[in-house]
């Protein structure tokens, strides 16, 4: 799946979709089809891969709030700190350690550069990164649905991942 230049594995965004998905349903971790959908594209495409795919799609989720737009600075670092607020409420899944790459994130998608490229050059990726990225991504896309409706956070970046599959 490609967005602003970015190429990620379809299964890996899929899999990153479904990470988030499951935290946003407070579904247990044990909900069999996901995890186990999960647990194969993690074996199959690493958590690096997966990493990448939760970054395209907080770029998607927060392009349909209008990040790239110019003059946005105001709100994008208002945003910023309500997100890592929420995030850090979920202090038994996160490390605080990892803040400093979801706002890097969320920033270079809200000045309409590749965050995907961004976090791919900013090095190794920690073992809690993709936790503390999946649980941003789905207090998006919640705040995505409150914005345009029920659902519409889902639907726009599924309908994007099933252009790439078609």
């Amino acid at each position: 799946m490609t967005m602003r230049g970015a190429q990620v594995k379809v299964g890996a965004v899929q899999a990153a979709w479904d990470q988030a998905s499951m935290l946003r349903s407070g579904d247990a971790p044990e909900e069999p089809v996901l995890s186990e959908r999960i647990a194969a594209a993690t074996a199959l495409y690493g958590t690096g891969e997966l990493l990448r795919g939760t970054v395209l799609l907080i770029d998607g989720a927060l392009n349909q709030i209008g990040a790239g737009r110019p003059g946005g600075e105001q709100f994008t670092e208002r945003f910023t700190q309500v997100l890592l607020d929420k995030v850090s409420q979920w202090d038994e899944v996160v490390e605080p350690t990892d803040f400093p790459m979801v706002r890097h994130v969320v920033k270079a998608a809200f000045e309409g550069r590749d965050p995907v490229a961004w976090r791919d050059q900013a090095g190794p990726v920690p073992d809690s990164e993709p936790r503390t990225m999946t649980c941003a991504l789905a207090l998006i896309a919640d705040f995505v649905d409150r914005v345009d409706g029920p659902g519409e956070c889902e639907r726009v970046l599924l309908a994007g991942l099933g252009s790439a599959l078609g």
